[in-house]
């Protein structure tokens, strides 16, 4: 009778078309099975009752055949890719002199892997690098906009909060990343560093939008609203009050108080911890001091704005171990920038964000 029941399930497995190796094993597993039942005292009737007819084994077993099969074409596919690229490379390079920018083909590699061995959404977040660079590169060579062709990189956290976060929460998670944008586009395109750095109070304007306390809101917007205005008011008109109208900023600073929604912590904090809160903070009016500065004096709104970086930086030295990884991506954006706006050299300095994982590479080796 296991005779009779193997072979019927082998011609079953063949129907269903399933590779020589996923038959040969199941066939062995039901073998073991089947032995396994037999010495423990079953009859071969009870055996037959508890395995299935080959018909529903072939049904239970489908979805992990068919994610075999689909397996096996993906990996020939994924194996071969390296060699179709280089023979592309090298078609475009000898018949159509385009080693440059040929060379993209071989990003094919790894989006292929990634668009065969993940789930649609995960798939697309992974390619978003690849897309960015391939975007980047284009604007770049095709356009000159070295400049401003880097904020492709932004979407790739904006598309990661689009698949990943709920309907609800998508405006106040990407408002920093439109705000970044917005700001840059307005400074490269229209020379509007000021007051185009206006765009980032957009971010606490939407997050307080997620309040249930109405009259707060009202209050918070209008706060923000007439500091805003009175900012664009006084500098439209060149009033004689142009240097203090950072001072209406307090209202809205002002509001936050009075809801409790800006606190100072100084005194939850013991010994070590409250001389590093103390750091903290005053490192961050540093920079704030110096991002005016630099913008009032020195008309530096486009380039200042990496002073900022370094609270993030601070934070993490200070209250975390200290680890290059954590703080490269803000020395890889400084480098980027920097190099690129000082120095014009925004067609090579995207290579700095390829420190990154090379830190992360030598750490974790």
């Amino acid at each position: 009778m296991k005779t009779d029941f193997l072979n019927k399930l082998k011609e079953k497995l063949v129907e269903y078309k399933a590779s020589n190796k996923d038959i040969d094993e199941i066939l062995s597993d039901y073998d073991q099975l089947y032995d396994d039942a037999l010495n423990s005292g079953k009859t071969e009737e009870e055996i037959l009752r508890v395995l299935g007819s080959p018909e529903s084994i072939i049904y239970d077993l489908r979805d992990t055949l068919q994610t075999k099969k689909e397996r096996n074409i993906k990996n020939k596919i994924i194996a071969v890719m390296p060699f179709l690229s280089l023979i592309i490379f090298f078609i475009l390079g000898f018949y159509k002199d385009l080693w440059h920018p040929g060379w993209l083909v071989f990003l094919s590699i790894p989006v292929s892997a990634l668009l065969l061995q993940t789930r649609l959404k995960e798939g697309i977040i992974s390619l978003m690098p690849f897309i960015s660079v391939i975007a980047f590169l284009i604007l770049g060579w095709g356009w000159g906009l070295w400049n401003v062709g880097w904020l492709v990189f932004l979407s790739i956290p904006i598309v990661a909060i689009l698949l990943k976060t709920s309907i609800k929460k998508v405006p106040v998670a990407i408002s920093p990343f439109v705000a970044v944008i917005t700001f840059f586009i307005l400074g490269f395109f229209y020379n509007l560093w000021d007051p185009a750095w206006l765009i980032f109070f957009i971010i606490p304007m939407i997050g307080i939008l997620y309040s249930k306390n109405i009259v707060k809101i009202i209050i918070f917007e209008l706060a923000f609203i007439i500091a805003i205005g009175y900012y664009l008011y006084t500098g439209y008109i060149g009033s004689s009050l142009i240097h203090g109208r950072f001072l209406m900023f307090l209202l809205p600073l002002a509001v936050g108080l009075l809801y409790g929604d800006i606190k100072f912590m100084y005194g939850d904090f013991k010994g070590p911890q409250k001389k590093k809160a103390i750091t903290m903070f005053l490192i961050s009016l540093i920079a704030l001091a110096i991002f005016i500065a630099l913008g009032v004096f020195l008309d530096g709104w486009q380039w200042a704005w990496q002073v900022f970086l370094f609270i993030p930086m601070a934070a993490i030295l200070l209250f975390d171990r200290f680890r290059l990884t954590a703080i490269m991506p803000f020395i890889a954006v400084i480098l980027f920038f920097s190099l690129g706006y000082f120095f014009h050299l925004f067609n090579i300095s995207w290579l700095a964000f390829l420190l990154i994982p090379i830190t992360a590479i030598i750490e974790n080796a």
